[in-house]
């Protein structure tokens, strides 16, 4: 065994002791929750049948956990050391999900990996969730911006019930992170609203008796 060779292991078992590392060290990312805010559930049930919540399609970079920023409008980028929870799709499928059970009206709603069977799914193609600064400059905040086509569809026949475009917007209250993600999360609040009051008037009895006639 050669001299060098038992000095390398020796420096090795010293830099274990002292607890460094030859690695660089990460810098670790905060990770962000896009999920609604608690409130009182609806007393009056007015679907009984059970709904079921797909994940969006998504286009690439929308795929990732990225907090994403758009910049100039005809650029995106993400803000570094940060993250979602988890990939963009599944985290607004599950808030879907969250926002249609708190608000009560539909007896039953599933995710897309439960087994159970369905008789409508809400299906959607999520087409933005980002910032963006303003149109006449970089001056000042972003704002968040969310869009989102969906379907209710049925499942028996995959026949389209009714489609609708959903978009929002939010001032953000500054350009820091913190500040970006609230702003994300008002808007998902404001939007996820106004799908759940479309899904129920979809559904609603008389609803679909005028749409079949």
């Amino acid at each position: 065994m050669s001299r060098l060779f038992i000095v390398f292991v020796l420096a090795l078992w010293l830099l274990g002791l002292t607890g460094c590392t030859l690695l660089p060290e990460q810098t670790p990312q905060r990770v962000f929750l896009l999920s609604p805010a608690e409130q009182d559930t609806a007393s009056e049930v007015v679907h009984d049948k059970v709904l079921r919540v797909e994940k969006p399609e998504a286009p690439f970079p929308l795929t990732t956990s990225r907090i994403l920023v758009s910049p100039t409008g005809k650029e995106i980028s993400f803000y570094g050391g940060a993250r979602w929870a988890d990939r963009t799709p599944p985290l607004v499928a599950a808030y879907m999900v969250e926002a249609l059970r708190q608000d009560g009206r539909v007896a039953s709603v599933i995710s897309d990996s439960s087994s159970a069977r369905s008789q409508v799914s809400l299906v959607s193609q999520l087409g933005a969730l980002q910032s963006e600064y303003p149109s006449q400059g970089t001056d000042g905040p972003p704002e968040a911006f969310i869009r989102l086509d969906v379907q209710l569809m049925e499942d028996v026949n995959r026949d389209i019930i009714a489609s609708r475009r959903f978009q929002a917007r939010q001032p953000s209250e500054g350009e820091d992170i913190e500040a970006v993600v609230d702003a994300m999360n008002q808007a998902m609040e404001v939007l996820s609203r106004e799908v759940v009051d479309w899904v129920v008037e979809q559904l609603t009895p008389r609803h679909s008796l005028e749409q079949g006639s």
